[in-house]
């Protein structure tokens, strides 16, 4: 299972969170970025993702498409 943590920064505070959603872990990182954060997300092997890569982070959402 992948693991992403969003990293953002504003004012001197500093913020970490852990996810294993790639759909959520963009969504807390767009609203950080929007709201005036410095924001990166780090994958589990260490790679390093800014704003204008969020969306590549969605290509790990493995997930089955529903079946009707």
């Amino acid at each position: 299972m992948e693991s992403f943590t969003v990293h953002a920064s504003k004012d001197g505070e500093w913020v970490e969170t852990q996810n294993t959603s790639p759909t959520l872990t963009v969504a807390k990182a767009n609203s950080l970025h929007k709201t005036g954060w410095g924001v990166h997300i780090t994958d589990a092997d260490g790679r390093r993702y800014g704003p204008a890569r969020f969306n590549e982070i969605l290509s790990f959402d493995r997930k089955s498409p529903i079946k009707f």
